[in-house]
């Protein structure tokens, strides 16, 4: 019974595939895309997989049980009891995903009847005479709650519909452990406060006496409680802890870059037949399973936006070329390729282009100063940093020469130069070192206090300074 159950389910499955997912959807999907893509073309290496971070996911489902103890209503995935999955995703490469995942919740079931059973009485000098009895032995409730943890291996066919749909199905398998704990109602309380067990008739009906007992009786309904514990008033022993392998199908719904729906049906195949405390199997079909029809929402909270646009654009949308060459054997193609040229060795980024942490324009590997502030005025070629003082200076003297030449530059110029007996009075305060000479350095500072006003000297004399420390020895 339970392995017609089971191909059934399956081939509801199937059916439910080939309605949410018919090909005429992508065949106008494809018509979209025609009108603003080339055709996309499968690249072996996929130097986008590692900007992902984890994508986090919670969900509700419905649980339904398919097990020993049976109810009279239609198997039906969309009825049952609800429960609660999250789950931690990681990309890995374009077509495949690694999920951990945790789901919780109960589920239950109740069977009411009576068999009818037959037993062979011999009868002293007569054949052998055929006894039919009824058996109250199709009575059965039990209620648990259960939990599953575990990996799955998800394949989203990117690769074959050749690039990522708005809506693309998905398969998916795994190994998981099962705990569950069953505990049943057989008893309810009177109202005098006793434990009093329940009593089912051949009508159907649950009285508060037996049938043979020829007493007045009072129908009662069960209260639900599930009071108590199944394995011991069975007197079974088993465990309480089992493993399973789900395996899913169902839909990726994509509504933003970061946000993706999750359609999916997942039936669970136990290792154990005790789910429901009863047991009567040969062979692990027919064992307890449950199946949870389920929809997630998963956010993808910690991959930069910038990274996500580039992933989604580029990482689907391959454009066919006629020249696949890599000139600066970078990884990436010359016609993706950002920035050419890359020296040998140079790390680059999906673009391309080397890495540049402190994105002040020079790629880390020329970089000399790392981590430049933001208050920097700009940097050089080498990635140091440009101050006021390397701006004023520039200004100030934009065509300076050298020590050497400054004579004939005096004498071109008309001008006459001074002679100097050691420091001027009023430059003598500047010789910081009293070494008798105005070094470079000193002069810098005379500039920079004048500029920032903390100087008196005159402009005049800024010039004056400077004629000296070109003249002195």
């Amino acid at each position: 019974m339970k392995a017609s159950i089971f191909f059934k389910y399956i081939l509801g499955i199937a059916l439910c595939c080939f309605i949410l997912f018919p090909i005429e959807l992508f065949s106008q999907l494809d018509e979209e895309y025609e009108t603003t893509l080339l055709l996309e073309e499968e690249d072996e290496t996929d130097v986008f997989n590692t900007v992902f971070k984890p994508v986090i996911g919670i969900g509700e489902g419905m649980f339904t049980f398919l097990g020993d103890v049976k109810t009279k209503t239609p198997y039906n995935p969309m009825q049952g009891y609800w429960g609660t999955k999250a789950v931690i995703s990681r990309t890995i490469g374009k077509s495949y995903e690694f999920d951990l995942y945790f789901i919780f919740g109960k589920f239950g079931g109740t069977q009411t009847g009576y068999n009818e059973e037959s037993s062979v009485v011999p009868v002293e000098g007569n054949d052998n005479v055929v006894e039919t009895y009824l058996r109250n032995s199709n009575n059965k409730n039990f209620y648990t709650d259960i939990t599953a943890s575990g990996v799955a291996f998800t394949y989203n066919f990117i690769n074959a519909f050749n690039r990522k749909r708005p809506i693309l199905p998905y398969i998916s398998i795994g190994i998981e452990t099962i705990q569950f704990r069953p505990k049943t109602d057989l008893t309810y309380t009177d109202d005098n406060g006793n434990q009093l067990p329940y009593h089912y008739w051949s009508d159907g009906t649950i009285r508060n006496v037996s049938e043979s007992s020829g007493q007045s009786s009072v129908i009662i309904s069960r209260d639900r409680e599930y009071e108590t514990d199944a394995r011991n008033a069975s007197g079974q022993d088993y465990s309480f802890f089992s493993f399973g392998v789900p395996v899913e199908v169902g839909a990726n719904i994509t509504v933003t870059d970061r946000l993706t729906l999750r359609l999916g049906n997942a039936f669970h195949f136990a290792f154990t037949d005790y789910i429901d405390n009863y047991s009567n199997s040969t062979n692990i079909i027919e064992n307890d399973h449950f199946n949870y029809t389920y929809a997630s929402l998963r956010l993808d909270m910690f991959s930069p936006a910038e990274e996500i646009i580039a992933v989604e654009n580029f990482k689907n949308i391959k454009f066919t070329v006629t020249d696949n060459e890599d000139q600066d054997s970078d990884g990436v193609d010359d016609f993706n390729d950002v920035c050419p040229d890359t020296e040998p060795g140079v790390k680059v980024d999906f673009r391309g282009c080397p890495f540049d942490e402190d994105r002040d324009g020079v790629p880390d590997y020329k970089d000399k100063q790392k981590g430049t502030t933001l208050e920097a005025l700009g940097v050089r070629d080498n990635g140091i940093r440009i101050l006021d003082m390397h701006v004023i200076s520039m200004l100030y003297e934009p065509e300076a020469v050298k020590r050497k030449d400054i004579y004939n530059y005096y004498e071109k110029a008309g001008g006459e130069a001074k002679e100097y007996d050691g420091i001027p009075d009023k430059f003598k305060h500047l010789d910081e070192n009293e070494d008798g000479w105005i070094s470079p350095k000193e002069l810098q500072q005379a500039i920079n206090d004048f500029f920032d006003f903390k100087s008196k000297l005159k402009a005049d004399d800024i010039y004056e300074l400077k004629e000296f420390f070109f003249h002195q020895d």
